[in-house]
């Protein structure tokens, strides 16, 4: 499934963004002004979206599929 189908929202792809440069749910929780919780939240979306497998493989599709996402 691509990420356009998916309709990933702004946060998302934040989020996403962040595990693609290797950091942790703990670490991208108050760069982002949210609760690890709420991250967790994210990626469970995501994962659900994009029928993904877990968050490398995440990472990997939206590579795939829409590379100017990871590049902001």
């Amino acid at each position: 499934m691509s990420t356009r189908e998916a309709q990933l929202t702004d946060r998302e792809l934040e989020v996403i963004e962040l595990v693609a440069h290797g950091l942790t749910n703990a670490q991208i929780a108050p760069r982002l002004f949210i609760s690890e919780e709420t991250v967790k939240s994210h990626l469970r979306h995501v994962t659900q979206k994009l029928r993904a497998r877990n968050r490398a493989h995440i990472v990997g599709i939206v590579a795939m599929n829409s590379p100017h996402l990871l590049r902001r």
